[in-house]
């Protein structure tokens, strides 16, 4: 063999050695915890005012961009002047709660992380709660960014979807 025949051997050889490690590194399992565990005091459910127990929502589209909820369930009396309310999602309060004499609206932001911990997609969910003389009416929106609905499906099936209305103060 010539000389040029080594050098080329221990290229080869020296890749070969390299590529393993990476090999090693692709295929071997890794477990690990990504992001932050939030803790929410939460009021004690006693002053529980309403509890819609979805299961799992289901949502409809025109436009396969904007999915939209619309149910309606037994009136209660709502008086948003006396009192005063918050809302929660699966034990999650929700953002920027507005209410008025009989109507309740608020914000939920679920963010979904991939598999190097970085935010894969958020799910912004607007949620308004009618207390109406007939009925109350619970409309939920989602508009379908970065396929948050399909996120937010995943995990409804897994962790449910209760929305809760407490009474903070009031007579």
């Amino acid at each position: 063999m010539k000389w040029y025949h080594y050098i080329i051997c221990l290229v080869l050889i020296f890749v070969g050695v390299i590529s393993t490690f990476n090999l090693v590194d692709i295929f071997s399992a890794k477990s690990g915890e990504y992001g932050k565990v939030f803790v929410y005091e939460t009021p004690g459910y006693d002053n529980e005012f309403s509890r819609f127990d979805y299961g799992s929502i289901d949502f409809d589209t025109e436009d396969y961009y904007q999915y939209k909820n619309v149910s309606t369930f037994a009136t209660q009396d709502f008086d948003g002047i006396k009192n005063e309310y918050t809302l929660f999602f699966n034990d999650q309060p929700l953002n920027n709660v507005v209410q008025t004499a009989g109507r309740i609206s608020g914000e939920l932001a679920v963010k979904f992380y991939d598999t190097d911990g970085q935010v894969a997609t958020t799910a912004q969910v607007n949620v308004v709660i009618e207390y109406l003389a007939s009925a109350t009416k619970v409309t939920m929106t989602i508009n379908n960014d970065n396929n948050a609905v399909s996120y937010l499906n995943t995990y409804m099936e897994i962790n449910g979807a209760i929305l809760r209305v407490v009474l903070l103060g009031g007579e």
